[in-house]
């Protein structure tokens, strides 16, 4: 970083998780809101300190930083050398944010950033924790349902959970592994469940100006509604190993779907069957036999019933989210017929 620059000393702002407890609408709020960020003389480095001009030694995605949070034995050098330079990059800026949630469990690792850093910038760490219950919930359905990590089959939730502890599930050892890492007085511990709005509560911690309003950003990406889940466990199941949702998502997200929130409908047949059917039937004896006296009318009750139901009805959940892209689909291809129409 250059020396003898007339500014205070520069401040980052690390949120570095948890998952699943408001670190989307973090994210997405910093991204969103580069401009009043600038006006506050703060800027959004992104997850994987990817905002600005490309840089030799960058990571291509949060995931490929993530991959090299485990495996790349240069990392603590490589992450000082991209946060120095990013931060050299702006003159004028005094405060840094950078999230990402797999420094949560990198504490050890961050720390010796931060330390390194410390002439020249001064770090605060901010974690947000949701209650167990909830979270495990939450984490379960995103990484051991829709973003499958683990190998084989789809996992019960019980079968996943000592998965959990990799996320940072054991709150106490991540908590403590951060302040024996980091000065206890730069490590933030908040609670989602206890801010009315995670974007403010995190603003207001690194001291940045709050929304003017609220943008609903307490939860930006919110757990798909069951149906579309279903379709995230049918289509992930097929996969062996470890799978991305990419082409499922892109495509629920194309047509609107992954967004919507569907209404349980019971599938069951509401026809009667059996004694119910033969009752029903015969409840029209006494009319048809007057139909056949008075006008010759002869009508032949039917032998049989309705179909029996199916055995297995859960199925019929991820129909409704089946018929919204089916019908996107005519759509699309009508209007790409009328088009070609037109054209000829």
């Amino acid at each position: 970083m250059p020396e003898g620059h007339p500014q205070s000393k520069r401040r980052l702002i690390i949120h570095a998780g948890l998952g699943k407890s408001g670190s989307s609408a973090i994210q997405k709020y910093c991204r969103d809101h580069a401009a009043e960020l600038r006006q506050a003389n703060a800027s959004y480095l992104g997850m994987f300190l990817e905002r600005g001009d490309p840089l030799p030694g960058g990571f291509t995605s949060a995931d490929d930083l993530q991959r090299a949070l485990a495996d790349d034995p240069a990392i603590e050098d490589r992450l000082v050398d991209l946060l120095s330079r990013r931060i050299a990059a702006r003159p004028g800026i005094t405060t840094f944010i950078w999230s990402h949630i797999a420094l949560a469990t990198n504490a050890d690792l961050i720390g010796r950033v931060i330390a390194r850093l410390a002439p020249d910038c001064e770090t605060q760490v901010v974690l947000f924790f949701r209650h167990q219950a909830s979270w495990l919930v939450s984490a379960y359905l995103q990484w051991g349902v829709k973003h499958k990590s683990t190998v084989g089959p789809i996992r019960s939730f019980a079968e996943w959970l000592p998965e959990a502890a990799a996320r940072g599930a054991d709150y106490r050892q991540v908590i403590e592994r951060w302040r024996h890492a980091i000065a206890p007085e730069r490590l933030h511990v908040r609670s989602y469940d206890a801010a009315p709005d995670v974007v403010t509560d995190f603003l207001g911690v690194a001291g940045l100006p709050a929304p003017a309003e609220s943008e609903g950003a307490l939860r930006h990406y919110q757990t798909p509604d069951p149906t579309v889940m279903t379709l995230y466990r049918l289509y992930q199941g097929q996969q062996e190993g470890e799978a991305l949702p990419g082409p499922l998502q892109r495509t629920l997200a194309a047509h609107g779907v992954e967004k919507r929130r569907y209404r349980d409908v019971d599938p069951a047949s509401t026809l009667p069957s059996g004694s119910a059917w033969d009752r029903f039937v015969a409840g029209f004896d006494e009319e048809n036999a007057a139909l056949a006296r008075d006008y010759g009318l002869a009508l032949t009750a039917p032998s049989t019933g309705p179909g029996p139901e199916p055995s297995h009805s859960a199925p019929a959940v991820v129909i409704p989210a089946l018929l919204d892209l089916i019908i996107a689909m005519d759509r699309r291809i009508s209007a790409l017929e009328r088009q070609l129409k037109e054209q000829q």
